[in-house]
């Protein structure tokens, strides 16, 4: 293993989420994650503080919040308040949908 590679985060994200869905998250060690990634345990903790934080990143959690409530803010006045909320909703579940 070298001292350095490129993305690092990337990678480590990839694996976890690899990790998870073949052993789920409980059963998942942030030392296999690590090594799946190809880096070492101090660099996993380098990126996160622990193996949630690569699911729920503190930085993700404003941006969904910030696009629930524009595409909530910006729905058209016709729309039920209820469809408005399961828009904003569905816009906030599609990106964890892609990293599934």
């Amino acid at each position: 293993m070298s001292r350095w590679e490129a993305d690092g985060r990337g990678r480590l994200e990839r694996a976890a989420l690899a990790l998870y869905g073949e052993r789920g998250f409980d059963n998942t060690t942030v030392a296999e994650i690590a090594q799946r990634a190809g880096v070492t345990e101090r660099t996993f903790f380098r990126h996160f503080a622990d193996k949630r934080e690569v699911l729920f990143p503190p930085e993700g959690a404003l941006q969904l919040q910030e696009l629930l409530v524009g595409t909530v803010a910006t729905a058209p006045a016709s729309l039920a308040p209820i469809d408005a909320v399961a828009a904003g909703l569905e816009a906030v579940g599609a990106p964890l949908q892609e990293r599934r």
